[in-house]
């Protein structure tokens, strides 16, 4: 026991520290929460059935418990894989489907107790995989995969080496689960424990970048990627809602709040993988494009407009390009200059009676 026990000390240590961990983060999303405790708790078994199943390999009188434990440890791998693919996959598109490949191996595996088509113990009682056993590791793949197409979107706006610590993860538990396919071992769990407590690192990350009322990028993130995408913004867009403060005095702040959420809501469906979307503070919000195709902005500056109006608001935009000034500063207070001339355009046009919005801090 104590030979197996300082085999995975490292594995039960980060364990059990990340556990720690996550009691004590209170403030951190449920859902993905949730999805860490499944990973984790998938990886303690593991580190279990890997003992229990070592014991039962000595004595073939307990066959059927060393079954029963085999079964255990390929549905668990599955399950500590897909409780790292839903920590990244977004909400909307989480839901059942995404166990049914656990099911499968569930299913297969359990043939054992009654047919060689997944594993079988020979007359010697070594262990054989049989033709359907690889489904077992097909299917942590598979959710490794996931991981990697619905994580390259969610952090292309990581600058720097931070970038490559997702697609490194998912390489190391790839290996992991190829050396366990060719040569046994307990490493992909390893992989696993390891790879969560990244994943957590690099999403809190992620989520205090974010403005907490709107979901956009913050003033701090405005300011990280301004630094190190300088030489790829090709333009900059300002926005300013209209009637902030008239909103606020009249019905209540909550009323205002409410106007920002539904506008940060536009933009990020408006935004695409060529773009993204700040708030700045109160009313204010700011677009970095990595492209400077004028046609394009122009028409996502008319659908922003378009679509803030069916939510009953109003904004003014403005926006430059690089083709015209030459820093990201020049750009900023032309997009600037012409998002004012838009607001007093509104004003002017509307009759309304213009007055400056207060800052609500993000």
């Amino acid at each position: 026991m104590l030979e197996h026990f300082f085999g995975n000390i490292i594995t039960i240590f980060l364990i059990l520290l990340f556990g720690i961990r996550l009691l004590n983060k209170k403030s951190f999303k449920t859902a993905e929460t949730k999805y860490f405790w499944l990973t984790l708790i998938s990886c303690l078994l593991l580190v279990l059935e890997d003992y229990l199943e070592d014991m039962t390999s000595k004595d073939a009188n307990l066959e059927i418990w060393r079954i029963f434990l085999s079964i255990m440890g390929y549905t668990l791998r599955s399950t500590a894989a897909l409780g790292l693919a839903l920590v990244i996959v977004p909400r909307k598109y989480r839901g059942f489907f995404w166990w049914i490949p656990c099911l499968i191996v569930l299913a297969i595996n359990c043939t054992a107790f009654f047919s060689k088509i997944a594993f079988y113990f020979n007359e010697e009682y070594a262990f054989r995989r049989g033709p359907l056993g690889i489904i077992s590791f097909i299917v942590p793949i598979l959710y490794i995969l996931a991981i990697l197409v619905f994580s390259f979107p969610r952090f292309l706006e990581k600058g720097g080496i931070e970038k490559f610590i997702i697609p490194a993860c998912i390489l190391f538990c790839g290996v992991a689960t190829l050396k366990g396919v060719l040569y046994g071992g307990t490493e992909l769990t390893a992989a696993i424990v390891t790879s969560s407590i990244f994943f957590y690192i690099v999403l809190y990350s992620h989520d205090n970048r974010l403005d907490p009322l709107t979901g956009l990028l913050n003033r701090q993130a405005f300011y990280d990627d301004s630094s190190a995408l300088n030489k790829s913004i090709k333009a900059v867009a300002s926005i300013d809602m209209n009637g902030l403060k008239e909103l606020n005095d009249n019905l209540g702040h909550q009323y205002g709040d409410e106007a920002l959420k539904k506008i940060g809501e536009v933009l990020t469906n408006v935004s695409n993988r060529n773009m993204l979307a700040y708030r700045i503070g109160g009313d204010e919000f700011l677009i970095l494009f990595f492209t400077d195709v004028n046609d394009k902005i122009s028409d996502i500056e008319t659908k922003i407009k378009e679509r803030v109006k069916e939510n009953g608001y109003s904004v003014s935009m403005g926006y430059a390009t690089c083709e015209s000034f030459s820093t990201l500063n020049k750009m900023i207070e032309e997009s600037d200059r012409l998002m004012y001339l838009d607001k007093a355009n509104y004003y002017k046009t509307t009759g309304k009676e213009r007055r400056k919005s207060s800052i609500i801090e993000s």
